[in-house]
C-alpha cells in the first residue's frame, strides 16, 4: 500500500487509526516507525507527522528518545474525545442559532435536503462534514477554530462507524440540528448538537465492541447535558453567559 494523498502525514494517521480500529494495535503497544514507513512507501518524516496528529488526540505518546507507543485506547477514550467535540459543537451551534444568518440557514437547508436523498456512505460523510463545517466557520473565531481542527483524527474516523451502521439515525440527528438553527433557538441548537455527537460516539463504541477491539460491557456514563453545557435558562429562556 503506497500513499498518494497530498497530506501524507494525515494519511499516515488514518492508517494507524485503522490499525487501532481493527485491533492490530492495542494500548501500550510500541509502534515500529520503520515498519509503518515501509508498509506505506513513505519516509519516516510523514510517519512522525502522522504520529504527532494522533498525539494531539491523546492516542499516541512519544517519550523523548524512546519511540512511539499507543496510549490507553478504550471506550472511555472515544467517549471523552466525542464529549469534548460535542461541547465545542454545541457552542458553535448555539452561536449560529443566535446569529440567524439567512445565507447560512439556506446553505444548511440545501445540505439537509441532500442528506435526505443520500444513501452512499462516502457521499453522506462528505455532506455531514460540510454541514458541521458551515456551522463551525460561521460561529467561531480563530481560537475556537484551532480547537475544532485538533479533532481531525479520532472523531471523524470513528464517526464513520455511525454512518455505516446508523445512517438513518445520523440523518434524523442532522435534520433536528437544522430545525433548531432555522428556528433561531440557541439552547435547543446546543442540545441538538451535543445529543447528535453523543449518539455518534455510542454507535462508534458499539461498533468497536462488535469488532472485539473493546472488551466487556460499555457502562461508562455521560454527564448530564445541562451540566456539560453549563446552560442555565432565565425566565426568558436565554442561557446565561
Amino acid at each position: 500500500m503506497t500513499l498518494v494523498r497530498v497530506k501524507t502525514g494525515e494519511a499516515v494517521a488514518a492508517h494507524i487509526l485503522g490499525l487501532l480500529f481493527d485491533g492490530t494495535l492495542r494500548g501500550g503497544d510500541r509502534i515500529d516507525l520503520d515498519r509503518v514507513a515501509a508498509d506505506l512507501g513513505v519516509s519516516r518524516v510523514p510517519v512522525r507527522e502522522g504520529l504527532m496528529h494522533l498525539e494531539r488526540d491523546g492516542l499516541i505518546h512519544m517519550p523523548h528518545y524512546r519511540g512511539a507507543f499507543v496510549a490507553e485506547f478504550d471506550a472511555g477514550t472515544v467517549r471523552e474525545a466525542f464529549e469534548l467535540y460535542g461541547m465545542l459543537s454545541a457552542l458553535t451551534s448555539s452561536r449560529a442559532a443566535t446569529a440567524g444568518d439567512t445565507g447560512v440557514i439556506e446553505e444548511l437547508g440545501k445540505l439537509t435536503e441532500a442528506l435526505r436523498d443520500c444513501a452512499q456512505v462516502d457521499e453522506f460523510e462528505q455532506l455531514a462534514r460540510q454541514f458541521r463545517k458551515v456551522v463551525n466557520l460561521t460561529a467561531s473565531g480563530p481560537h475556537l477554530r484551532a480547537l475544532l481542527r485538533s479533532f481531525s483524527g479520532l472523531v471523524p474516523a470513528a464517526a464513520r462507524f455511525s454512518i455505516v451502521d446508523a445512517m438513518d439515525a445520523e440523518r434524523a440527528a442532522l435534520s433536528r440540528e437544522y430545525d433548531t438553527l432555522r428556528a433561531g433557538d440557541p439552547v435547543a441548537a446546543a442540545h441538538a448538537a451535543l445529543d447528535h455527537v453523543r449518539m455518534t460516539a455510542a454507535n462508534a463504541i458499539a461498533a468497536l465492541h462488535r469488532r472485539g477491539v473493546f472488551a466487556g460491557p460499555d457502562t461508562g456514563p455521560s454527564a448530564d447535558a445541562d451540566v456539560v453545557l453549563g446552560v442555565l435558562s432565565d425566565p426568558g429562556g436565554h442561557p446565561h453567559a
